[in-house]
This record gives structure tokens, C-alpha cells and sequence, in this order.
């Protein structure tokens, strides 16, 4: 309670954050929107239907891309007798004000500065890839959370070995961030003579121990699907996105430079400054292990830039980080009072006109009632055995090329143009890529099988005699039935 009194303003404004946020997903409450969201709402429901808790699932077929515990917790939420895509944004809300929570701890372990941390925190949640994955369903929150919770209890083993195994099943490796840059920085002590050979051991067993914990999912899953496990698991999902720009996720060398001063805008001065007065702090003094978590994630950073692979939400776990250091100068203000009021001031300005205006932030929307969703309903509504969706034509062609030039995956064709078609039809459904292919499956598919395609390409395919087209009064596409 007495903490609670110290840190009044954190507190409230988080509450108040959950309500006001909380308030825009009950009451403009919109269908899941492609792609991550109605694929984890699909995966989650498939594992709890098929009790496979350790497996994610996506139309019967084991998903090996993805550790289970997202999809798991968004599963287990569907159970609830409240319309999904409020219970599911709202524990993903959840999530986020825990964030939240373990992001102002984490800038007060720091600084020792109340306004810092609440200022860290207040331009966290408003930055708009923060709010955006805020309400909606995604892994990055988990991936967040893992590694905040560990950092922040390093000296715990069982709580910091929790956290980082939220982190690893969610992420898969990307979760072993804060213990390999800790066995990095304690090497680096041990190199200036800061700690001694047996503290050296000491950590560095605790860290391989927690990746041997960490590591048993990996195992268990290459024991059960051996190769393909490796290769969609580390090669396509891993490598793959690293090495090569892969499935149209392209962008300039400088993509996320450019995504994070879009985010920050002109809050990135002040963060910049931070970082290069921490930076030749830590270098000048070398024994500084606070400045050293200062600066924990922007390694990270660093490495995103030299990824091929170019996906704006990657940069989410970065967020905090460049707030944080947004809000370090009130760290060197010390006990200027004003100088403190105007530079908070400042931000608060900057945040609520440049960066995130309060009323669009309430008003704004993530998702949308379109065709493929209406006519996934229909489909559903006519009770559809299976269902084949002829992806569009732009879609089509994009893949030939990139498949051509090897940017595809595994999934690549699992998804289609819209895979929330596949949770609101909630039936087995294909995306076919080639017309050939759907001519195919019309020909051969049992009665009662349905079939999805847009409007434009009902000249190009060739309809056998049996299967009739549904009346849905759809703008964009046609359904047809067996």
C-alpha cells in the first residue's frame, strides 16, 4: 500500500489508460482483421477444439513457426461466454498495462525518478505501435513482458527463468535476448576485471541453465517432427527473415530508423541525446551497470537494422526503450523543479499533438466489417463442409514472383488475401493460388463443399455443372456451393 501512495500517478494513469481503452474495444467492437489477429483467434480456437495445448494448429495441420503460449492464452479466452473479439482485446489490454506496470518498475530501478518513469510510461502507451498492439491480438506483448520480467528480476532465479520462458514460447529464440546480452555483458566485467573468474562462472551456468530449461519445447518438438520442425522452425522462420526479404516485406536499408522517428517524431531528439550521453558514459567509466540496462535494448535495435525482412511491428519491444530515453534528461535535471514542469510539459505537448491527438486516438479503428468477412459468414451460414477461396489476382501474381525468386515460406500460401475467412466460415478452408487449382478442387470436391472467389475473376475459372451460386448480395465476392 505504501508503494501504491509512492507511485500514485503510475498507478492512476494505468488504470485509466485499461478503462479508456477498454471502453473503445466494448463499444466499437469489430471483427478480427488480417493478418494476426483472426490467425491467432483461428490457431487458438483449433488447439483448444483439437486439445492440443502444446502445438499450435491451423486448419488441422501443426503450425511449427510459432511456440504455443499465445495462441494458447487466446484460445482458452474464447472459451469465455463473451463475444471473442472483445475477450481476446481485452486480455490483450491486460497484457499491455502489465507492460506497462513492469516498464515504469524497470525506469524507477533506473533513475530513482518518479516523473521519469511516469513520463516513460506515458509515452509508451500512446505511441501508436504500442497502442495499435495494445488492442489487438499479437505475440509481442508476451515477447515484451518476458523480457522487462526478466531484467527486472535478474537475482531471481524461478521468477526471472518464468519470464524468460513466456518470452521463448512466444518468440521462439528472440526470447533469449536478455540472457545472452547479460552473458555478453558479464564477460565484458570480467575482461575490465570487474568481477572475478568464479562470479563469471556462477552467471554464466544460471544463463545456460535457464536456456536448457527453455530449450526443452525445441526438443520435444524436434523429437516429434524432426526435420521439418528445424527447418520451418530456425531455417524459414528465423534465417530466412533475417537473410531475405521474404513474402513482399520489403523496405530501405533505413526502414527502421525511419519507423522509429515516424513513432517518436520529435521526441526522438531528446532520446537521441540520452543515448549518446549514456552511451560515452558507459564506455568512460566502464564499471556502470545501471547505464548498462539504460541502454539494454538497443543492441536489438541495432540488429533489426541489418535484417532483411522489413515488418513495422518488429520494432515494438524497441518502443519503451526510446521513451525511456526520452525521458532520461529528467535524470539530469535533478532537483530543478521547473526546468522539470516545462520539460514535461513539452512532451506532453508534443505526444497529444504531433504524435497521438486524444480524439483520434479514441476514434481510431484497427478493424473493419468488409466483404471477406460477410461473405465468411456466409459461408458459415450455409452450413459450407469445406470451403476454397481463390486468392486475388494481385495476390496471385505477387506470389509467382516471389516464389520464383525463393522469398516464400512453408505458410506463405496457408494465409490467402484474408485469413479472418477462415475464422468466420469456421470450416475447413484452403486459399488456392493458381486458378488451375481451383478449377480442381470444384471439380473433385464432395457435395456441400463451398467455394470463395472475387467478382472479377468469375470469367477466368471454369464452373462445372452441380454448383450453384449462393444469393449473397456481396459487392466484391461470389460464393458457390456443391
Amino acid at each position: 500500500m505504501e508503494k501504491i501512495k509512492k507511485h500514485w500517478a503510475g498507478v492512476c494513469f494505468i488504470i485509466s489508460y485499461f478503462f479508456l481503452v477498454a471502453y473503445k474495444l466494448v463499444f466499437q467492437s469489430a471483427p478480427f482483421f488480417d493478418w494476426d489477429e483472426s490467425i491467432y483467434a483461428q490457431v487458438g480456437r483449433e488447439m483448444m477444439r483439437n486439445k492440443s495445448f502444446l502445438v499450435p494448429l491451423w486448419q488441422g495441420m501443426p503450425w511449427l513457426d510459432k511456440p504455443p503460449i499465445p495462441s494458447f492464452v487466446y484460445g482458452i479466452i474464447q472459451l469465455v461466454p463473451i463475444s471473442p473479439e472483445i475477450s481476446t482485446r481485452i486480455v490483450t489490454l491486460i497484457l499491455s498495462c502489465f507492460a506497462l506496470v513492469l516498464l515504469y518498475k524497470f525506469s524507477y530501478k533506473i533513475t530513482s525518478s518518479r516523473m521519469g518513469a511516469f513520463t516513460t510510461i506515458l509515452i509508451t502507451a500512446f505511441l501508436p505501435g504500442f497502442a495499435q498492439r495494445g488492442q489487438a491480438l499479437n505475440v509481442d506483448v508476451f515477447l515484451l513482458i518476458g523480457w522487462l520480467g526478466y531484467v527486472l528480476y535478474k537475482q531471481n532465479l524461478v521468477v526471472s527463468s518464468l519470464f524468460m520462458l513466456l518470452g521463448v514460447l512466444s518468440k521462439s529464440i528472440l526470447g533469449l535476448y536478455p540472457p545472452l546480452l547479460f552473458a555478453i555483458y558479464y564477460s565484458y566485467q570480467l575482461v575490465i576485471k570487474e568481477i572475478k573468474m568464479k562470479e563469471w562462472t556462477k552467471e554464466i551456468r544460471i544463463i545456460f541453465l535457464q536456456i536448457f530449461i527453455s530449450s526443452l519445447w525445441f526438443l520435444g518438438m524436434t523429437f516429434q517432427y524432426k526435420d521439418q520442425f528445424i527447418k520451418l522452425q530456425f531455417y524459414e522462420s528465423h534465417f530466412k527473415r533475417v537473410a531475405f526479404s521474404i513474402e513482399q516485406h520489403f523496405g530501405q536499408r533505413t526502414f527502421y530508423i525511419d519507423t522509429l522517428f515516424e513513432q517518436m517524431k520529435l521526441l526522438i531528439f531528446p532520446a537521441l541525446f540520452s543515448l549518446v550521453i549514456l552511451t560515452f558514459t558507459f564506455f568512460k567509466n566502464k564499471k556502470n551497470g545501471m547505464i548498462f540496462l539504460s541502454l539494454f535494448f538497443v543492441p536489438w535495435f541495432l540488429f533489426l537494422n541489418v535484417t532483411k525482412t522489413k515488418i513495422a511491428w518488429y520494432l515494438y519491444p524497441i518502443l519503451p526503450q526510446f521513451a525511456f530515453l526520452a525521458s532520461y534528461p529528467f535524470v539530469f535535471l535533478k532537483n530543478r523543479i521547473v526546468p522539470k514542469v516545462i520539460y514535461f510539459c513539452l512532451i506532453v505537448m508534443v505526444l497529444f499533438v504531433t504524435i497521438s491527438p486524444l480524439p483520434n486516438f479514441i476514434s481510431s479503428s484497427y478493424a473493419t466489417f468488409d466483404d471477406h468477412y460477410r461473405i465468411a459468414l456466409d459461408a458459415h451460414n450455409n452450413n459450407c463442409s469445406s470451403l476454397y477461396v481463390l486468392v486475388g489476382s494481385e495476390t496471385r501474381s505477387s506470389y509467382a514472383v516471389l516464389k520464383s525468386m525463393d522469398l516464400t515460406i512453408t505458410t506463405t500460401t496457408w494465409w490467402g488475401n484474408h485469413p479472418s475467412i477462415a475464422y468466420y466460415a469456421d470450416t475447413k478452408t484452403k486459399y488456392d493460388y493458381t486458378i488451375s487449382s481451383f478449377d480442381s478442387h470444384m471439380t473433385h470436391t464432395k457435395k456441400g463443399g463451398c467455394f470463395i472467389l472475387e467478382k472479377k475473376d468469375e470469367a477466368t475459372v471454369n464452373i462445372p455443372s452441380g454448383i450453384k451460386k449462393i444469393d449473397t448480395k456481396n459487392s466484391q465476392y461470389v460464393l458457390m456451393m456443391k
